[in-house]
């Protein structure tokens, strides 16, 4: 029996260097428990959650894609109908939150949604007295990119919960969900008159030569 009332998804996708914590932010919210990642992951992983907020139910299906060079360019694929980007850095590193400036938003602003919430995570709060990344700077991206900032720890688990209860809270507004569904549409639409035209095209050049 078909569910008559089914749960819409959204799309997460975390990246960063490899080591910062993604894997372990998910992790975190997922289960609850804090899995060091050390082992760096190869490609991508996949998790699910459903966020519900009094009637309303939305599916996050969370990506953590891997942060080496060498998978760089297949995290491109994954930016693709993510409508929620996290950008994690390590506040202990601060060559992390530099390559979140220079690569990773680069790559998302060339590769990503039209409209996404982006957002900049500094994880390890819980290592705040070795913190390499000021205040300011972070602020200043943030206000540049007009995004979102959550300061979290995967390891004690403060701001996890929050983060993402803020994150899909802004998913399910409805300003944003209706700007998502006219560009979906407006895509649609291009396509579909792109593949018309062609098709007139082909039909001509047959034409003239019979």
């Amino acid at each position: 029996m078909k569910n008559k009332d089914p749960i819409p998804d959204c799309k997460v996708t975390l990246v960063g260097d490899s080591g910062v914590g993604k894997s372990s932010i998910i992790g975190r919210y997922i289960s609850g428990i804090f899995k060091d990642d050390s082992m760096s992951t190869s490609g991508a992983n996949y998790s699910q959650k459903v966020y519900e907020r009094k009637n309303q139910k939305v599916r996050l299906n969370i990506w953590d894609t891997a942060g080496q060079e060498k998978y760089r360019s297949l995290g491109r694929n994954f930016y693709k109908d993510s409508y929620i980007i996290c950008l994690i850095f390590d506040i202990t590193d601060k060559q992390s939150f530099k390559n979140v400036k220079e690569i990773w938003y680069p790559e998302i602003k060339k590769y990503g949604e039209k409209y996404n919430i982006l957002s900049i995570v500094g994880n390890k709060s819980d290592l705040f007295e070795d913190e390499e990344v000021q205040d300011e700077e972070i602020n200043s991206f943030v206000e540049e990119i007009g995004g979102q900032y959550f300061l979290v720890s995967a390891k004690n688990g403060n701001g996890i919960e929050p983060m993402f209860k803020t994150l899909a809270n802004l998913y399910l507004n409805p300003n944003f969900k209706d700007k998502v569904e006219q560009d979906r549409s407006f895509r649609s639409n291009s396509i579909k008159l792109t593949k018309e035209s062609m098709k007139k095209k082909n039909s001509h050049k047959k034409g003239c030569c019979n």
